[in-house]
């Protein structure tokens, strides 16, 4: 058990979202859920055992790695800030899918909030936008593709986050 333990371990620490048990069964190449749950179970202990500032959380079937509440007070003004917002980084990945875009076709697809986004985007330095007419031509910047596409592959990851 210890092996794969260090790999949830590994996969939950990484991870900046909750894990299912599923999820934990392809990573691990074990198909008892049972014992599975017993790995999650016997982490969760040596967490809470070892006074640990961090814990292991189940909701919903799925298992998050956090810092305790009584040490988030005092730390959290650590945590990193993201560069843009959720949404903004969800457009971001629309727009990555089809470059050279219309700000009017964007906005028709994913909604009005698609203004302030392409705004924060503008700033961030990740899109430039050029006059089209009434609207605006939405392109990736050099600084997108440093960001978010993988050398060798070629794939936008920004992609899979939509």
């Amino acid at each position: 058990m210890k092996e794969e333990k260090k790999l949830i371990e590994a996969a939950l620490f990484i991870s900046s979202r909750a894990i299912s048990l599923e999820e934990f069964r392809t990573l691990t190449g074990i198909g008892a859920l049972g014992y599975l749950q017993g790995v999650m179970a016997e982490l969760k202990k040596d967490y809470d055992d070892n006074g640990s500032a961090l814990e292991i959380i189940e909701i919903e079937g799925k298992y998050t790695l956090r810092v305790r509440n009584e040490q988030l007070v005092k730390v959290k003004q650590f945590a990193q800030d993201s560069e843009i917002s959720k949404s903004a980084l969800r457009t971001l990945a629309y727009i990555s899918k089809n470059d050279g875009m219309l700000k009017s076709n964007l906005v028709r697809k994913v909604g009005n909030h698609a203004y302030s986004d392409v705004r924060e985007l503008l700033d961030a330095n990740f899109i430039k936008a050029q006059k089209a007419g009434r609207s605006a031509k939405l392109t990736l910047t050099e600084k997108f593709k440093k960001y978010f596409v993988q050398e060798k592959s070629a794939e936008v990851s920004v992609a899979e986050v939509a």
